[in-house]
C-alpha cells in the first residue's frame, strides 16, 4: 500500500471512529435571514452549537489607498461593541466559555462561533452587537493597529511570507488580488474610524452572507438564534471586485533574502470552482503535488533528486479567479535545481497523464478526506460554508462521491495537460539561487 492509499484508509478509519457527526443528508436549507444563504444540520451527540459564517468583506475590497481595511475591521470585530468596551466584551465571551474567531481572507469574512445550547442565546446576541454596532474605540484602534504593523514587520523577515506576498503581487499586479490580506503598513496608517464604520455598512452585511450552522439544536431555535444575530445588518450586497486583468508573470523572480532556506511559491492558471472540469482538476492536483509522500511532485524533488523535503500544490479557486498554486523550500544552492526538477514534473505529468492506480488512490482520497470533515459540528459547519462560498448547491454533498468516481483516467489525463505548463509558470523565490550565465529570466526588484 502506498503513502496516498494508506492515507486514504486512515482518513476513512477516523472519520468512522466519530460517531456523532452530521451527515451530508441531514443538512438542510433554511429561511431565516433575509437575503443570506442559510444551511442548517442538527446533531444531538455532542451539546455544541457551531456557526460558519461568510461576509462578502475580503481583502479584494480594500480601497486601492488603504490596503488591509478589512483586515482592520476584522481585528476589532470582537474588540468591542454597543455599550462593552473591548475588555467587557471578551470577558463576556470569556464568562459563558463561547468562541469567536476571524479570519479575513481575499473574498470573504470567515467568522465562527462555538457555544453550548445553554448559552446560545447570549453568544448569538454577543455576535449580533459586534457586528451591527461595533464600536472602534480610538484607544483600541490604536492598540490593534500597532499589532497589525508589528506582524507585516515581522513578515518582512520570514521568507515563507515574503515569497508568498510577493508572489501575489507579481501574479495580479494592481489588481484587488495582489496586494496581502494584512494589507501594507501604508495603508493602515491611513484607515480612520469613519473609514471602518463605512466599511462595515456596505461589507458587513446581509446581502451575500452565507451561514452553515451544525450542532445541538433543532431548525426553529437555530433561525430565532441567527435572526438575532444577522437580521438588523443592512440588506444590499456591495458589488463584486472588477476581475483580475493582469495574471501571471512567466519566469523566475528573486526577492533577495539572506535566509539559510529560500521558499519559493509557483502558479499557472487554474480553474474557476463553477468550472464543471474543477474535480477532474482537483484529482489531477493530487496526484502531482498533494498530501502524502507519494505525488508527483515529493518523488521527484524529495526522493529522486533530495533537493527539497516537502513540496506541495493545491488549487486555490477565489470568486475572480483561479490558480494552481505550489510552495516548497530548498537550500540556496539546490533551488535552481529544485524549480528544474519541478517543471520536468509537470512537463513529465502533462505528457504522460496519470497511472490507473494514481487516479484510483486519488480517488479514495478526496473521498475520505471529505468524510473526515464530517468528524465534528465545527468541522462540518466549516466544510458547508466553503461549499457555500464556492457557489455550489445544497445536493453538492451527497452527489460528490459519484461525480468524483464517475472522472476517467482519460478526464484527469486532459486536466494534467490543462494545468501543467511550466512555460507559463509564474515562480518567486525568497532568498537566493545560483545564477546561470546568460540567464535573463529572473529579477529582483520587490513587485
Amino acid at each position: 500500500m502506498n503513502a496516498r492509499r494508506a492515507l486514504a484508509a486512515l482518513l476513512f478509519v477516523a472519520a468512522a471512529l466519530f460517531p456523532g457527526a452530521a451527515s451530508a443528508s441531514a443538512v438542510k436549507a433554511l429561511d431565516a435571514v433575509g437575503g443570506a444563504q442559510v444551511w442548517f444540520a442538527a446533531d444531538h451527540a455532542v451539546p455544541l452549537i457551531a456557526l460558519v459564517a461568510s461576509l462578502p468583506a475580503g481583502s479584494a475590497y480594500d480601497p486601492s489607498t488603504k490596503a488591509g481595511e478589512a483586515a482592520f475591521g476584522a481585528a476589532l470585530l470582537d474588540e468591542g461593541a454597543g455599550n462593552l468596551d473591548a475588555n467587557a466584551f471578551r470577558a463576556a465571551l470569556a464568562k459563558r466559555q463561547i468562541r469567536l474567531k476571524v479570519v479575513p481572507g481575499r473574498d470573504d469574512l470567515v467568522v465562527s462561533l462555538v457555544t453550548t445550547p445553554a448559552n446560545a442565546a447570549e453568544a448569538f446576541r454577543l455576535l449580533g452587537m459586534a457586528l451591527a454596532h461595533p464600536r472602534f474605540d480610538p484607544a483600541t484602534m490604536a492598540r490593534v493597529r500597532i499589532g497589525l504593523l508589528q506582524r507585516i514587520e515581522e513578515d518582512r523577515g520570514d521568507p515563507h511570507s515574503v515569497a508568498e506576498n510577493g508572489f501575489y503581487s507579481f501574479y495580479f499586479g494592481p489588481d484587488a488580488y495582489g496586494h496581502p490580506v494584512d494589507g501594507d503598513p501604508r495603508g493602515l496608517a491611513s484607515v480612520t474610524r469613519e473609514d471602518l464604520l463605512a466599511f462595515v455598512r456596505t461589507h458587513w452585511v446581509r446581502g451575500g452572507l452565507k451561514i452553515a450552522v451544525v450542532g445541538d439544536t433543532d431548525a426553529a431555535t437555530a433561525a430565532a438564534l441567527l435572526q438575532a444575530a444577522f437580521s438588523s445588518l443592512p440588506a444590499d450586497a456591495p458589488p463584486l471586485p472588477p476581475a483580475p486583468v493582469f495574471t501571471g508573470a512567466p519566469g523566475v523572480h528573486v526577492l533577495p533574502m539572506e535566509v539559510p532556506q529560500p521558499t519559493a511559491f509557483f502558479a499557472v492558471a487554474g480553474p474557476l470552482r463553477g468550472n464543471p472540469d474543477f474535480l477532474a482538476d482537483e484529482l489531477a492536483n493530487t496526484i502531482l503535488g498533494g498530501p502524502g509522500f507519494s505525488s508527483r511532485l515529493q518523488q521527484s524533488l524529495r526522493d529522486k533528486q533530495g533537493v527539497t523535503g516537502d513540496i506541495s500544490t493545491r488549487l486555490v479557486a477565489d470568486r475572480r479567479a483561479g490558480i494552481l498554486l505550489g510552495e516548497f523550500a530548498a537550500a540556496p544552492d539546490d533551488m535552481r535545481d529544485a524549480i528544474d526538477a519541478m517543471r520536468a514534473a509537470m512537463k513529465k505529468f502533462a505528457a504522460d497523464g496519470p497511472t490507473k492506480q494514481e487516479v484510483s488512490d486519488a480517488k479514495a482520497y478526496l473521498n475520505g478526506s471529505l468524510s473526515l470533515a464530517f468528524a465534528s459540528d465545527e468541522g462540518l459547519a466549516a466544510r458547508l460554508n466553503g461549499i457555500q462560498r464556492m457557489g455550489l448547491p445544497l445536493d453538492y454533498l451527497d452527489k460528490r462521491d459519484d461525480m468524483i468516481d464517475a472522472i476517467t483516467r482519460d478526464d484527469v489525463r486532459r486536466a494534467a495537460r490543462r494545468l501543467c505548463n511550466p512555460s507559463q509558470m509564474t515562480v518567486v523565490v525568497a532568498g537566493s539561487l545560483p545564477k546561470e550565465t546568460g540567464d535573463s529570466s529572473e529579477t529582483s526588484p520587490s513587485p
